[in-house]
């Protein structure tokens, strides 16, 4: 780091620096119960069109299209719920770290079937080594050679490369794969790999969801209920749990209290998920299972990684490895920053410059480097505009276009 970067990185003195770093009670619950109201709104519109559609005289073409539109508008809104995740990986949801953990895990990472400590522990390298090839896991799973190294690239090439392949799905399903390694396999270095005799719970507990969401579509398809089969698959589950050594629950992730705790609690949302599906299945109809597989799983499997995907890019693409120059400063449209880039994740340079300050001060922090630091100002990169820009401003396309000079 030169002695630009240094001096500028400790521009902000210790008192405003705990004054910006001040977590706010409520807000990033508030945010996310906003968030979940408006995946239950999208979703509950496209189920009540499918309930009325026979009787507007609609043909299923337009549900179709209907479930198309809710899916990608659900996938947005899962997005948004993962960026206040990654804000929680920060310990920014809520003050305590005992309950943002652990309230992270129960209303963001469980449902999207991951968990904080998993997310945390490959997150933790991109901040300590953003955008080197050797040792930034956000690179790692052959995304380096696949998309990294081909920077620069023309604004013609990134339309094709990365708009116009959402539609074709190997190209997003692939992602989904670069995804579930950040999100869900375990650490290479964990203690299980450094020659610990124990076990593998997450390996485990991926079989226990596999087999009591079978039991749940047999159930439906013979119109039986499968609560009885699901307790006693929970049961022999705890059985495992309660025999399993602490030491075969790896904290890799840092997590705020036992791991074996959490690897309870993960056990038990997923058994409570399926009664829940189960029993309004059979209160409602199998279609139950259909619509949470059409509004929660495909927006997950498929919307979902190609907005992760995208996010990082327009963040990190053909950037360099430094403290300011990893990232950048992106003035986008109001759509872009609600589905990519919400909760400051426009002002990203600054969330690495300084991690503990949560999204809703960020844009202060930026103005007031602008302002205070020459370094920064000089060398922070600002983008205006995704595909178009004024003649006097450079839009995140012709970012990507123009070869990067080492400083």
């Amino acid at each position: 780091m030169n002695a630009e970067t240094t001096s500028s990185t400790r521009l902000l003195d210790p008192p405003r620096l705990r004054e910006w770093s001040q977590v706010r009670p409520w807000a990033g619950l508030v945010h996310l119960f906003l968030e979940y109201v408006c995946v239950a709104l999208v979703a509950g519109a496209a189920i009540e069109f499918h309930l009325l559609r026979g009787a507007w005289g609609l043909g299923p073409f337009w549900e179709v299209g209907v479930i198309l539109v809710a899916a990608f508008l659900v996938g947005c809104l899962q997005h948004r719920i993962g960026l206040i995740g990654h804000e929680a990986s920060h310990g920014l949801l809520v003050p305590d770290r005992f309950w943002n953990d652990r309230l992270a895990n129960l209303l963001i990472f469980y449902p999207l079937f991951s968990s904080i400590s998993m997310y945390r522990k490959r997150h933790l390298s991109h901040h300590l080594h953003p955008n080197d090839p050797e040792h930034d896991l956000n690179l790692s799973g052959g995304k380096l050679e696949r998309i990294w190294a081909r920077f620069p690239m023309s604004k013609e090439r990134f339309t094709h490369q990365f708009f116009l392949k959402f539609f074709w799905p190997p190209f997003v399903l692939r992602n989904l794969l670069d995804l579930f390694s950040v999100l869900a396999v375990e650490n290479k270095n964990s203690a299980a790999n450094r020659g610990a005799a124990v076990a593998r719970p997450g390996r485990l507990g991926a079989v226990y969801f596999v087999v009591v969401a079978l039991i749940l579509v047999v159930a439906c398809w013979q119109g039986s209920a499968s609560w009885g089969a699901v307790s006693l698959c929970y049961m022999l589950a705890l059985m495992v749990w309660a025999v399993l050594p602490s030491e075969s629950f790896p904290n890799a992730g840092r997590f705020a209290g036992s791991s074996k705790t959490a690897a309870l609690l993960r056990l038990s949302f997923s058994t409570l998920l399926i009664l829940g599906l189960g029993w309004l299945a059979q209160r409602f109809g199998g279609w139950v299972i259909w619509a949470y597989c059409l509004l929660w799983v495909f927006p997950l499997v498929y919307v979902f990684p190609y907005l992760m995907l995208l996010r990082e890019i327009y963040q990190h693409a053909n950037a360099g490895t430094g403290a300011i120059d990893n990232s950048r400063i992106l003035h986008v449209d109001p759509f872009t920053r609600w589905a990519l880039l919400g909760y400051g994740n426009d002002l990203h340079v600054i969330h690495h410059l300084y991690p503990n300050i949560p999204h809703d001060r960020l844009a202060e922090v930026h103005e007031t480097l602008m302002r205070e630091s020459g370094a920064y100002r000089e060398n922070v990169q600002q983008t205006y505009g995704v595909m178009r820009s004024s003649e006097t401003e450079q839009s995140l396309l012709d970012s990507f276009s123009v070869k990067r000079v080492e400083k």
